[in-house]
């Protein structure tokens, strides 16, 4: 029905568009950099490079939540947006994916195949964060590749 449910749902909706290998997905987080001390509670900037995305292209997840099937724009690219999203690590454990210190949909058009998003608060509790990219087609499904073995569509530092 276009809205995000918490509990167990069916989506009937067909992938849509694959684009080909030459055309995969693939992100880099430049800044800041793996193992990079950030004192809290201290604003700074997350840049990530992408290729083989045309960003911009965001639908509304009020509504329009996977009910729009992943599209090519016409240089064969995906249409979709990226996410970041920050949390906090315990160590070795897994963190709990409903729990994150920031998250922040980048909907805009990349400049010069840069996404950037600024945390204004910076990350409020001292210790080591996982600071990752969710590049998603644009009614919010994970972007679909024509391929299994190739290198991530995602980063993490």
């Amino acid at each position: 029905d276009g809205t995000q449910l918490k509990q167990p749902s069916c989506v009937s909706l067909e992938i849509g568009e694959i684009p080909a290998t030459n055309k995969m997905v693939s992100a880099l987080i430049v800044n800041p950099k793996n193992n990079q001390a950030i004192k809290r509670n201290t604003p700074f900037t997350v840049d990530t490079k992408v290729i083989g995305l045309s960003t911009g292209f965001f639908s509304d997840p009020a509504v329009d939540y996977y009910q729009i099937q992943q599209t090519l724009d016409g240089g064969g690219q995906i249409q979709g947006h990226s996410h970041i999203t920050i949390q906090k690590i315990d160590g070795n454990n897994a963190p709990d994916p409903t729990v994150f210190a920031f998250f922040k949909g980048l909907n805009d058009a990349a400049k010069n195949g840069v996404l950037s998003v600024n945390v204004d608060t910076g990350l409020p509790q001292k210790g080591t964060y996982r600071i990752c990219t969710m590049n998603s087609s644009n009614s919010h499904q994970p972007v679909v590749m024509p391929v299994a073995q190739r290198g991530a569509q995602d980063d993490c530092v």
